[in-house]
């Protein structure tokens, strides 16, 4: 997001400075104050800056999917994965995987909230996700099997809510 965020204030700069020393904008009686250009240019900053939507600016549903849209795939494929093998041992090995799975779970839990705030649900979600990593640490399968089957329950509903096989 910060890169994103750079990348739009270097071209703002970079059009507004093209159009800042082009010959329309200089064509003023007298020289031009070093103290206009400065302001010009600080205004487009300002005004770039506020160009991106950021979560507050959507609807709920809009975040959920978002959100959706980016962990749900890997959390459903780690369930598959782990019903296939039948056990925590490629887990074991990958710390990583494991990581990057846990983190999928809690950035799914922490949108799950029906308000601004963190709310009840999220906060449970975010404890099943904590529970599913004392599993994991244990390398106890069937605790990890159906503490994952407990957080799919406890979404509070539609956007969030999924089915083991669904496709994401």
């Amino acid at each position: 997001m910060l890169r994103r965020r750079s990348r739009l204030l270097a071209v703002a700069l970079f059009v507004t400075s093209g159009w800042v020393f082009s010959s329309t904008f200089l064509e003023v009686q007298g020289k031009p104050q070093r103290r206009d250009v400065v302001t010009l240019l600080g205004s487009q900053v300002i005004f770039a800056g506020a160009m991106p939507a950021y979560a507050g600016d959507r609807d709920r549903a809009t975040m959920v999917l978002n959100v959706r849209r980016k962990y749900l795939p890997r959390i459903l494929d780690v369930y598959k994965q782990l019903q296939a093998d039948g056990s925590l041992t490629k887990f074991a090995e990958g710390e990583k995987a494991t990581k990057r799975f846990i983190d999928a779970l809690m950035q799914y839990a922490s949108i799950q909230r029906l308000s601004e705030a963190p709310d009840k649900y999220s906060k449970k979600l975010k404890k099943d996700a904590k529970e599913v990593e004392a599993f994991f640490e244990k390398d106890d399968y069937a605790g990890v099997m159906s503490m994952l089957e407990t957080y799919r329950q406890d979404i509070p509903g539609s956007p969030g809510n999924f089915e083991w096989t669904d496709t994401a």
